[in-house]
């Protein structure tokens, strides 16, 4: 002890201080060390479980994208297809009209020829009875006067 001594240290108050650091280590650590410790745990956890949540979305938000692009070019096949086929349909009864007009002028150019020939006809007809009824009258003029002469 003389050692402390010639260092000018109390043994005595080295072994009240280690006490008194003793009792500050235990009451830091039961109230401050170990809440702060499990606050910081419980942090890491949340950060941890940010961080899962996130890469998570990520890759959810990465699958709906391929599956949009996916829905969107399904579309545009459907849509392309959708559209030949209106195409086709367009065309065939484009056909079907024309071929249709084709038939109905065909129709009518034949009705008017089967309707100028009757009126033709008439027109013959009718023109042989004036010839006739002329002749006729022109024949009985030619006999009074032949009559009349005689």
């Amino acid at each position: 002890m003389e050692i402390f001594h010639a260092f000018g240290i109390e043994w005595k108050l080295l072994v009240i201080q280690m006490i008194n650091f003793g009792i500050a280590f235990f009451v830091l650590r039961q109230f401050a060390y170990k809440p702060i410790i499990a606050i910081l745990a419980k942090r890491e956890k949340e950060i941890a479980l940010g961080v899962a949540a996130a890469d998570s979305a990520k890759k959810e938000k990465e699958a709906i994208l391929e599956e949009k692009d996916g829905i969107l070019r399904a579309a545009r096949e459907e849509g392309g297809k959708i559209v030949e086929g209106l195409r086709k349909e367009g065309s065939l009864q484009e056909r079907a009209m024309v071929r249709e007009a084709g038939e109905q002028s065909a129709a009518i150019l034949a009705d008017a020829k089967a309707k100028a020939e009757e009126e033709r006809a008439y027109i013959l007809r009718e023109s042989e009875k004036d010839v006739a009824k002329a002749a006729i009258l022109a024949a009985e003029k030619i006999l009074r006067t032949s009559v009349h002469t005689a």
